[in-house]
């Protein structure tokens, strides 16, 4: 069998009946494949698709098919992934399929000579999940137009996929379509493809991309029922019940007053109770010790019980920054040009917050204690462990500031910060071992001088 050129995107055999699990057909031509062409970069998939290469392969090639099963991105629906088989029985991975204005072409590791036969074998598992939330997506904005809710955007992700809307949309509403769309599920609408003849009206074609030739290609227009008719060239289910379920979800604010409201369809649905069941299990059992259905319950009496112990955390924290500032105010008072130094080994900067500032009160209202950190006395505050692999804060207050803090940075590797005249703060993103006890003997001996 002679070809000499390949089905165009539009025609192809994935696009004409997309329940097809194999093809027989024949290699067009082959190339060299460059990752980072102009083709790549339009690619809203090159990430994805670069994940899907193993770094060791130096080389990848291009293959056109006189016909393809292979789906190559477009309409939101990323590509498919399959195996071309060869002759002998070699099964090559394909990578990648991409649009090359109106030619397919599938991305493999090794090249194929042109003319060689070959059998085509599509993913059908990811197949069938991309034509369930894709289909499902032309089903839900379908009911949201019936709401005056345009879809402005959608994006089909690993697990749940959103719309970008206009506005948020009220609990309500959104309850409302919900069921309207599963309604619709149960009443097994047809889906067909028709071309813009077949279809008698005028269609918005504006979303089509400016490299696919209208004039030599084809628009194909996605009906469902007397509900829908959109031009779109991705793969679709041939009935709404094969949607089997949809589910909306949570909705996010995003620029300009739009929402993005979130939802999966299809096989996701249980895949994603099932895995939320078993969250809710682990957390219910293992750690609240209570029936699932008293979940929100206990979280609720938790919740309170921490705002309470984080309350009185807080106050006790504010009333020992207030003893220690009386006694580093005594130790200052008696002593003009002496240092001090307090250690804490959280990481948490409520302490040193409370302390300067109960410090800085018991100075003004001694204006004869004599303590000036501006000239005389100096005050280190530290704190963060080893352990805990958080770090930890440094701030330094009073006229040996420049020499403590070059100090410091010598045995603390990772130490930022800064400061102006007397004063110096820092944050250290962690403390590798041996530093902070090389810092706390430093400062000790520097306190007993």
């Amino acid at each position: 069998m002679t070809v000499s050129s390949s089905t165009i995107v539009g025609a192809l055999a994935c696009q004409k009946n997309s329940f097809l699990k194999t093809l027989q057909t024949v290699v067009i031509s082959c190339f060299e494949h460059k990752p980072q062409s102009a083709q790549d970069k339009q690619n809203k998939n090159k990430k994805k698709a670069n994940e899907n290469i193993d770094e060791s392969e130096k080389k990848l090639y291009a293959v056109e098919l006189a016909d393809t099963i292979l789906f190559p991105e477009g309409g939101g629906q990323p590509f498919d992934f399959g195996s071309i088989i060869l002759p002998n029985d070699t099964r090559l991975p394909v990578k990648m399929v991409l649009r090359n204005q109106l030619t397919a072409l599938h991305i493999v590791p090794n090249p194929i000579d042109p003319g060689t036969k070959v059998t085509l074998q599509v993913d059908w598992d990811r197949r069938i999940d991309l034509m369930q939330q894709h289909t499902g997506q032309h089903l839900l904005s379908a009911v949201l137009d019936t709401y005056d809710l345009e879809t402005l955007s959608w994006s089909l992700n690993e697990m749940i996929n959103y719309v970008e809307l206009p506005r948020k949309v009220s609990d309500e509403i959104v309850e409302e379509v919900n069921k309207k769309v599963n309604d619709y599920i149960l009443e097994g609408l047809p889906i067909k493809v028709v071309t813009p003849d077949e279809h008698g009206e005028e269609i918005d074609t504006s979303n089509i991309p400016d490299d696919y030739d209208t004039s030599k290609g084809i628009i194909r227009i996605v009906k469902i029922g007397e509900l829908d008719s959109n031009p779109c060239c991705g793969t679709h289910l041939s009935s709404t019940s094969q949607i089997q379920a949809i589910s909306l979800l949570h909705q996010v604010n995003v620029r300009g007053g739009n929402s993005r409201l979130h939802f999966i369809c299809g096989s996701r649905v249980y895949k994603y109770l099932i895995k939320q069941h078993q969250i809710l299990k682990a957390v219910s059992g293992g750690q609240l010790s209570c029936q699932i259905e008293e979940v929100a319950e206990k979280v609720s009496a938790l919740n309170l019980n921490y705002k309470k112990s984080t309350s009185k955390e807080s106050n006790l924290l504010k009333e020992l920054a207030g003893i220690e500032a009386v006694r580093i105010f005594k130790i200052l008072k008696e002593k003009s040009g002496q240092t001090e130094f307090i250690y804490r080994s959280d990481n948490s900067p409520e302490f040193i917050t409370a302390f300067q500032k109960e410090l800085s009160t018991l100075i003004k209202e001694s204006k004869d204690c004599g303590i000036d950190l501006d000239k005389n006395q100096t005050v280190v505050l530290l704190n963060g462990d080893f352990s805990s692999g958080a770090g930890g804060m440094v701030k330094i207050m009073g006229p040996r500031s420049a020499e403590i803090q070059a100090e410091l940075k010598q045995r603390i590797s990772g130490l930022k910060g800064g400061g102006k005249g007397s004063t110096f703060q820092g944050k250290v993103p962690k403390y590798e071992k041996g530093e902070l006890e090389s810092v706390l003997n430093y400062l000790e001996q520097l306190c007993d001088k």
